[in-house]
């Protein structure tokens, strides 16, 4: 089959010359090309400075090592290197497959998708493909259901905030990274794509392609290889190839059997044209993938009547840049660009109070720094609706880190008001914070709650300076006004 030129802009995206290397290295179907690009990528690489994507493709690369590179000395450190990939892969699969037996013994069905569906599927490459977290997707109608379980078996949210705070943000997530123990991740999604290229009314037709599989003793779905490649497409072109392995999915999609035009169909729907062009582009021209050269074409032609969209979508695809300049400049304005269009979408939006200034120091008497503390209302009789304004001054140490630090009122099954403050980062200091926001309690609802959140929350053995920077921070409440009806 004749191949196709892509255009310089979509070349452009494609991923750097050493990963380039491996993904032949470890996809093309000629040995002799495949032994090139392995001695290539040896050649030039630094075996004590591997890059994170360079760690993840070697596993791929090292089932080959053996026909590649017979006599590479280097062999004995790539499998040490492919047999760790695949321990610690295995050990993420472990952890997950606990919370997937859960949601499968509740009757919710599971879709999985990247790195988890050629595992589900039986894969012969399986092994070598890495795996951090797992990527469940399930029915709209049991995200909130998926969620609650998870939570109640130990699970809690990898962002800010709480499990009653992200609870409240469900209904216009696409999905929630999960974490628990020292391996366990897994990524739960109402639908396979990310915005934009989310397409609600068309995911019915994605589980009703699906395969059957398993994954960890778990039941689940797996789309298929038509779906595969357009998901794999969407998620790679959002991943700026911080790990290009994406693209080897692509390239094993392929081999098991695509429907060109359903694909084609797919990726006009969910406007994926340029993601398209760039991907199959790279995966015909570089991984030796027959794609129907007039298809190829179409996509180009209709990337180029967005010039905006494609310029975007170049932008986020394109390796990362490690310096500031135009590209890396474009690829931030393309990524804040598409987050605060999804914020703008969103139908919930966060109800976030900054701290005012406040004159006075700490005080110096030692006390006892709480993460979490009732906040007594004296005019609100038990459980009484309750409606006013809060006036609120916290003691608290700050952290010598850059960060921010964020507070939130719940009460037991409701979020109501998240209380942030930002440090700059001028060493550990003791500082006061105060905060003014309003607070609406209903008929029999429980006492309001202060608790202090995390910026980030990690699997257990986290570094402590990992902690330091994103954990919870304690506090004193000094004061607190309560005005009803203010």
């Amino acid at each position: 089959m004749p191949r196709h030129r892509s255009g310089a802009i979509f070349r452009a995206a494609w991923p750097t010359p050493q990963i380039d290397r491996l993904l032949r290295a470890a996809t093309l179907p000629d040995d002799a090309l495949a032994a090139e690009s392995w001695r290539a990528f040896e050649a030039a690489a630094d075996f004590d400075q591997l890059t994170a994507g360079e760690m993840r493709l070697i596993g791929l690369a090292a089932r080959r090592l053996a026909t590649l590179a017979p006599d590479s000395p280097m062999r004995p450190r790539i499998e040490g290197i492919e047999r760790a990939n695949w321990s610690r892969s295995q050990l993420a699969i472990g952890e997950a497959s606990a919370g997937m037996r859960a949601l499968q013994a509740a009757g919710v069905e599971m879709l999985v998708i990247k790195g988890a569906m050629r595992a589900a599927t039986g894969d012969a490459g399986a092994r070598g493909r890495m795996l951090n977290d797992v990527d469940v997707v399930v029915r709209p109608g049991d995200l909130a259901r998926a969620y609650e379980i998870l939570t109640d078996d130990g699970w809690r949210p990898a962002g800010s905030g709480s499990v009653v705070y992200h609870a409240s943000r469900l209904s216009d997530a696409v999905g929630i990274n999960l974490v628990r123990g020292r391996f366990g991740n897994l990524d739960l999604h109402r639908t396979p794509f990310h915005p934009p290229y989310e397409l609600a009314d068309d995911d019915a037709a994605i589980w009703q392609r699906s395969l059957a599989g398993t994954v960890g003793y778990a039941s689940v779905r797996a789309p298929s290889p038509t779906d595969a490649v357009t998901i794999s497409m969407a998620h790679g072109a959002l991943d700026a190839h911080k790990s290009s392995d994406w693209l080897a999915d692509i390239a094993a999609s392929i081999d098991r059997g695509v429907d060109w035009n359903m694909l084609e169909e797919v990726v006009s729907r969910r406007r994926l044209q340029a993601a398209a062009a760039i991907a199959l582009g790279y995966v015909s021209d570089r991984l030796d993938r027959e794609v129907p050269v007039e298809l190829q074409r179409k996509f180009e032609r209709s990337a180029y009547s967005h010039p905006f969209g494609l310029l975007a979508a170049a932008a986020e695809t394109r390796p990362k840049a490690r310096t500031v300049g135009l590209a890396w400049l474009l690829r931030a304005v393309a990524k804040q660009g598409r987050l605060w269009r999804t914020h703008r979408r969103s139908s919930a939006r966060r109800r976030v109070v900054l701290s005012r200034p406040i004159i006075g120091r700490a005080p110096t008497e030692t006390a006892v720094r709480t993460l979490q503390k009732v906040l007594e209302l004296p005019d609100r009789g038990d459980g009484e609706a309750w409606d006013g304004s809060i006036d609120l001054t916290l003691a608290l140490d700050l952290p010598p880190a850059m960060r921010r630090i964020d507070f939130e009122v719940n009460s037991l099954t409701r979020h109501h008001v998240r209380l942030r403050t930002l440090v700059l980062g001028r060493g550990a200091r003791a500082r006061l914070l105060r905060f003014r926001f309003p607070l609406s309690l209903a008929e029999g609802e429980g006492a309001p709650t202060l608790n202090a959140v995390p910026s980030r929350r990690f699997n257990a053995g986290a570094p402590d300076e990992m902690l330091a920077r994103y954990g919870a921070t304690p506090f004193q409440i000094v004061s607190i006004k309560a005005r009803k009806g203010a």
